[in-house]
C-alpha cells in the first residue's frame, strides 16, 4: 500500500473573495487528495491527505496556476497525523486571531460576465450587478474579514434558489462569489429627476444614453460612488458640466467602450494597453492622436487624455448603447469635498449639477475614488492609487508593530501597518475641510476594523500646520500613544528604498512642491543622503528664493517667476513683464521678499517649474495644482529627450563643504533670453528640463564620489513628470549610479504615509535591538 502523508499548508495573502477555495477544490481532486480548506482571519488553512508525489505536485501547481485575483504572500507547511479522510471538502470560515490576510481589490468585470451580460439565452442577461469570483466590487462592500456574504453590504439581499445552487458548488465560477445576484434577488436600479422623484421608463440604460446624447448631465451610482457623466464629444455639455461642478481647466477623464477604441483615440503602448486591460481598470494617461472626436473642453491645453475602459456592468451597458462613442466620467463631489456614495447624500449635494440621476439600493460602504495611473519610464507609476489597488498590502522590509503613518496634507493617504504589510487607505483628496477629514476619520475607523488594527504608534510629517499633524497629536493624547515625527523628504525616499528593499546609507533625489524643512524652510529640491535609522544628511538642494504670499504663490506662478528673476538680477520693471504680473503686483511682491513679510524661502522643484512656466508659457495663475509644471512638460513633448546641456544650474559649494547650492539662475537668464529672440516653446522646455536634470546628476554624482555610495533613489510629486523621469534614469545611469524609482505607490503625497511607516518601522526595530 502506497505510503500517504497529512500536509496542513497555512496560506497568507489575498486568497479570500477571489476563487481561491474552489481552485484548491479542483487542484486537490485531479490529485486525488482528500483533506479541507477554509478561510480564517490569517488567511486560509489547507490540510492535505495523500501520496507524497501527489502532495508535491499540488503544492507546485499551487503557486503556478493561482486565479488571476489571488495573490500568495507565504506558505507555512508542516506535516500533522493521518486522518484518513475520503473526500476533500470546504468548511465554513473560521473567525478567531488577529486579522492577517487581505480583502481583495474591486475588480473589473471579466470576460465570462461580459458575456453574460450579453447573451440573450442568460438569466442575467443585461443585469447592471452580475459578478463572479474573478471580478465585481470586493473592498467597497466589505465590513470586515473573513470576506463572507454576512460581512458585506449584499447581506440585505437573500439569495434565490438559483443563486443558491451556483454559490454552493465548488465547481461553479460563482461559489463563494460574496456579491453573487441576478434580477430575481439582486439590487436594481431605477431613475430619477434632480429632485429625487423616479422616473417611468421601460429602459433605464437606453434613456440615459438617450440624455447624455441631448446635452444632459447624469449622476451615477457606481461601484465606489457617484460619477457625473455627460457626452465626452459635447463641448457644450463639457462647459456645463464644468460651470456646475465650479472646475475649471483641469482635465476630465473619458470612458470609452473599448481598448480598439482607446487605441483609436490615443497612441497606446504596450505597457498603457496592459494598465487598461488589468483587473484593476485605472484611469491610464495616454498621448491623444491629433485627429479626436473629443471635445477640446475635456484636457485644455494637454496632449494627454486621462482614458479608462468599463469595469463594472452598468458602464458595459451603457457604453454599448447607439450612439454613445466616450463618456467623461468624473468623480461626483464639489471642490474639496469626498465622492458621493449615498442616494440620499448624492441628491442633496449633486442637485444643482446633474439633471437626473441614475441610482441602485446596493450599499457602498466605503468611498473609493477611479486609480489614476501613467507609464514613466517604461513602466507603471501609480499618480493615485484607491480602486482597484487598495486595499491589497504593500510588503514592509521590517515587520512593523500595529502603527498608524498619516501622511502629508495635500492628496492625504494614510497607512495602517501590522507585521509585514502595510495598508493604505484610498486616496482621500485635500485635507482642507470638515467633510475631507471627516473622510479620513471614515475610512481609517473602516480599516482598523477590518484589519483589526489597533495601532501602537502615530506616525506624521514635521510640518506643524499640516491638518494631518494636529489631528495625530491629538489622536495620540487621546489614546496614550507615542508620536514619531518625520521629515517630509525623508519619507518620500524612504517610500522607495522600502519598496526595492535596499539596505545601507543611499543618496536620493525628493523633488517636490513644499516640504517642512528641518531649518523651517520650504523644502522640494533636496539630494539627501538618507538612513532607514531615521537619519539623514542634506547634502545638496536648489538655492532657496522667497515665496512672496507663501500659499498664494502655488495659485499664482507669476509670484515664483518674479522672485527667481530678481534672484538672477533683473530689474523689476522687466520681471513684471516676463512674470505676466502688473507693476502694483511686482512691488507688493518686491517689497514682500525685500522685508521678509509673507515670502517664506523654499529650494521647490515644483516652484521653479511654475516659475519658468509663468516666463515660458505666460501661465501666470492656475486653475488646478501643478498645472504650471504640466503645461511646461506638455510643450516639451515632441522635443527629443537628449537635449544638450551646458551646466547652466551653477553647483556652488558652500562653506566648510557643510552642502551643495543648485543656482538656476544662469538658467533663467538664458529662458528668458530665449524667449525673447522668438526661440520655439518645445525647445526652451525642453531645455529647461534637460538643465534641470544635469544640475541634480552633477551634485550626486560629487557626493557618490565623496561617500563611496552608487544607489540613488528618486521620489517625490516631480516624478510624476514623465521626462524629468526618463532624464533623471538615463543621466544617473550614465554617471554609474543604481537608479530606483517607485513603482508600488505614488512617488507623490500618496505615497508618503508608506514610507513613514516604513521608516517608524525600522526605527522601533533598531530600538528592540539595543
Amino acid at each position: 500500500m502506497a505510503t500517504k502523508e497529512r500536509w496542513q499548508l497555512k496560506v497568507s495573502g489575498v486568497v479570500q473573495g477571489v476563487g481561491f477555495r474552489p481552485f484548491v477544490y479542483r487542484l486537490a481532486t485531479e490529485e486525488l487528495l482528500a483533506g479541507w480548506i477554509g478561510n480564517d482571519t490569517e488567511g486560509v488553512t489547507i490540510e492535505l491527505e495523500g501520496s507524497p508525489a501527489s502532495l508535491a505536485r499540488f503544492n507546485e501547481r499551487l503557486g503556478s496556476e493561482l486565479p488571476p485575483l489571488a495573490r500568495l504572500d507565504s506558505v507555512a507547511c508542516s506535516l500533522l497525523p493521518l486522518m484518513h479522510d475520503q473526500h476533500f471538502r470546504i468548511i465554513a470560515s473560521q473567525i478567531h486571531g488577529a486579522v492577517a490576510t487581505g480583502i481583495p481589490a474591486d475588480a473589473a468585470t471579466c470576460s465570462d460576465c461580459r458575456r453574460e451580460l450579453f447573451d440573450q439565452s442568460d438569466r442575467r442577461f443585461r443585469y447592471p450587478f452580475l459578478n463572479c469570483t474573478h471580478c465585481g466590487p470586493r473592498f467597497t462592500i466589505t465590513r470586515r474579514i473573513p470576506y463572507d456574504r454576512p460581512q458585506t453590504s449584499m447581506a440585505l439581499f437573500p439569495m434565490c434558489a438559483a443563486c443558491r445552487r451556483e454559490y454552493e458548488d465548488p465547481l461553479d465560477r460563482r461559489f463563494h462569489a460574496q456579491p453573487i445576484a441576478c434580477p430575481v434577488c439582486g439590487p436594481h436600479l431605477w431613475m430619477t429627476d434632480g429632485d429625487g422623484h423616479e422616473l417611468a421608463c421601460a429602459d433605464v440604460i437606453a434613456t440615459t444614453a438617450r440624455r447624455l446624447l441631448r446635452g444632459e448631465i447624469a449622476a451615477i451610482k457606481g461601484i465606489g460612488g457617484f460619477h457625473l457623466v455627460v457626452d465626452a464629444t459635447n463641448a457644450a455639455a463639457v462647459r456645463l458640466l464644468r460651470e456646475r461642478k465650479q472646475r475649471f481647466g483641469k482635465p476630465l477623464a473619458v470612458m470609452l467602450p473599448s481598448l480598439d477604441a482607446a487605441r483609436a483615440l490615443c497612441l497606446l503602448s504596450p505597457i498603457e494597453e496592459q494598465m487598461l486591460c488589468s483587473p484593476a481598470h485605472p484611469i491610464v494617461l495616454c498621448r491623444m492622436r491629433p485627429a479626436s472626436c473629443i471635445a477640446p473642453q475635456v484636457a485644455p491645453h494637454l496632449p494627454w487624455l486621462g482614458v479608462f475602459l468599463p469595469y463594472a456592468p452598468l458602464h458595459h451597458l451603457l457604453l454599448a448603447e447607439e450612439g454613445i462613442r466616450a463618456l467623461v466620467m468624473t468623480s461626483a463631489n464639489l471642490s474639496e469635498e469626498p465622492i458621493c456614495i449615498d442616494n440620499d447624500e448624492a441628491l442633496a449635494r449633486l442637485g444643482a449639477i446633474a439633471d437626473f440621476f441614475l441610482l441602485h439600493n446596493r450599499q457602498i460602504l466605503e468611498r473609493c475614488d477611479d486609480s489614476v495611473v501613467a507609464e514613466v519610464d517604461h513602466a507603471p507609476q501609480l499618480i493615485r492609487r484607491a480602486r482597484g489597488y487598495v486595499p491589497l498590502g504593500v510588503p514592509l522590509p521590517v515587520p512593523a508593530p500595529p502603527l498608524l503613518a498619516v501622511g502629508g496634507h495635500l492628496k492625504n493617504v494614510f497607512t495602517l501597518a501590522s507585521g509585514a504589510h502595510a495598508y493604505q487607505s484610498q486616496h482621500l483628496g485635500d485635507l482642507e475641510s470638515p467633510s475631507a477629514l471627516g473622510f479620513f476619520g471614515e475610512s481609517l475607523e473602516h480599516l482598523m476594523r477590518t484589519f483589526e488594527i489597533e495601532p501602537q504608534f502615530v506616525v506624521h510629517d514635521m510640518h506643524p500646520g499640516y491638518l494631518s499633524t494636529n489631528w495625530a497629536r491629538e489622536f495620540a493624547t487621546e489614546r496614550g500613544l507615542e508620536l514619531i515625527p518625520v521629515q517630509h523628504h525623508h519619507a518620500h525616499l524612504a517610500a522607495t528604498i522600502a519598496e526595492h528593499r535596499l539596505s545601507g546609507p543611499t543618496l536620493g533625489l525628493a523633488l517636490d512642491g513644499t516640504g517642512y524643512g528641518t531649518d523651517g524652510s520650504l523644502w522640494g529640491g533636496e539630494l539627501l543622503l538618507a538612513e532607514m535609522d531615521g537619519s539623514f544628511r542634506r547634502l545638496a538642494h536648489l538655492a532657496p528664493v522667497a515665496m512672496p504670499g507663501g500659499d498664494a504663490a502655488i495659485r499664482a506662478p507669476w509670484r515664483m517667476a518674479l522672485a527667481h528673476l530678481l534672484a538672477a538680477g533683473v530689474s523689476l520693471d522687466r520681471a513684471a513683464s516676463m512674470a505676466g504680473c502688473s507693476g502694483k503686483e511686482a512691488e507688493l511682491a518686491a517689497r514682500m521678499i525685500e522685508r521678509r513679510v509673507n515670502a517664506p524661502l523654499t529650494s521647490s522643484l515644483g516652484r521653479l517649474f511654475d516659475a519658468v512656466a509663468a516666463i515660458l508659457l505666460q501661465r501666470s495663475r492656475v486653475e488646478y495644482e501643478a498645472q504650471a509644471a504640466i503645461e511646461l512638460e506638455a510643450a516639451a513633448i515632441d522635443a527629443p529627450l537628449d537635449s544638450a546641456s551646458e551646466a547652466l544650474v551653477q553647483i556652488i559649494d558652500k562653506p566648510a563643504g557643510q552642502r551643495l547650492l543648485l543656482d538656476p539662475a544662469q538658467l533663467i537668464l538664458a529662458l528668458l533670453e530665449g524667449r525673447q529672440a522668438g526661440q520655439p516653446l518645445a525647445v526652451l522646455a525642453a531645455r529647461f528640463h534637460a538643465e534641470v536634470v544635469s544640475g541634480f546628476t552633477r551634485a550626486a554624482a560629487l557626493a557618490g564620489t565623496k561617500s563611496g555610495i552608487a544607489q540613488i533613489v528618486l521620489s517625490g510629486g516631480c516624478l510624476h513628470n514623465r521626462r524629468l523621469a526618463a532624464l533623471l534614469r538615463l543621466q544617473l545611469d550614465a554617471a554609474g549610479f543604481s537608479v530606483y524609482l517607485p513603482r508600488l505607490v505614488s512617488p507623490g503625497d500618496g505615497g508618503l504615509s508608506y514610507g513613514q511607516a516604513a521608516l517608524a518601522a525600522q526605527i522601533l526595530a533598531h530600538r528592540c535591538a539595543r
